[in-house]
């Protein structure tokens, strides 16, 4: 697992222990939501602020949107709240392309 340390506008701090992430905010004190995706290994971005990569843990003050991405599976955005303990997000595989032009292609002979 890695982590990105990124500043931005948006209140952010990556811890350097693990997959351990807080994003400040309103609300009484944050508390550790688990992220997992299945398949595992897809980057979570929070705010916009930077990076961790599933599965890993964050800290949330209140509801935060967040980006999930993989190579090859659809990128998904979803809103995480403080109110749940974890979340598993099904990534969806990519559809290949049909949009192959049958000319351009080399022959086989």
């Amino acid at each position: 697992m890695r982590i990105l340390a990124v500043l931005v506008l948006a209140p952010a701090l990556f811890a350097a222990s693990g997959c351990m992430s807080t994003f400040s905010g309103l609300g009484d004190g944050p508390r550790q939501v688990t992220v997992n995706t299945e398949p595992t290994g897809a980057l979570l971005a929070i705010d916009g602020a930077g990076e961790c990569e599933t599965p890993c843990r964050v800290k949330l003050d209140g509801p935060r949107k967040a980006r999930l991405a993989k190579a090859g599976f659809v990128t998904r955005t979803i809103t995480l709240t403080p109110d749940r303990r974890s979340l598993t997000v099904p990534m969806e595989l990519a559809a290949a392309t049909d949009d192959v032009d049958s000319v351009a292609l080399p022959s086989l002979d």
